[in-house]
């Protein structure tokens, strides 16, 4: 299978914080694709102190990298428009996300599921 990482975590994992460690390792152990895009390293990054930028750079380079395309961005916009005339706001970097994920075919791995309200979304819940 295929997974798309939420910074959340991928945050949880470089900071050691159960379950995200014990997740992706079952994931990576089965060979499943892990992946990251712009918005989770952005993301990630954002918050990342310069002592932990070695091990993220690690931790990152072993994932694959999933470019985003003008039609992952034009997605993301119609979700944003969708959820909004439903009185449901979505910041564009979740529906960015969510896009991404729908486009790949690919699961979001998420400790936010809240985030992503749209039934066509594959999700994995980082559990609690």
């Amino acid at each position: 299978m295929r997974y798309l990482l939420d910074a959340n975590v991928v945050i949880g994992w470089l900071k050691g914080r159960e379950p995200a460690p014990e997740l992706l390792d079952q994931l990576n152990n089965r060979g499943d694709i892990l992946a990251v895009n712009a918005i989770s390293l952005a993301e990630t990054f954002s918050g990342l102190r310069e002592a932990d930028v070695g091990s993220a750079e690690a931790f990152l380079g072993a994932l694959e990298y999933w470019e985003m395309d003008a039609g992952v961005a034009r997605l993301a916009g119609q979700l944003r428009y969708r959820y909004a005339r439903l009185d449901r706001p979505l910041s564009v970097a979740d529906c960015l996300l969510a896009a991404h994920a729908i486009s790949e075919d690919a699961t979001l791995v998420t400790g936010n599921v809240r985030d992503f309200p749209m039934p066509e979304l594959k999700l994995l819940k980082l559990p609690e």
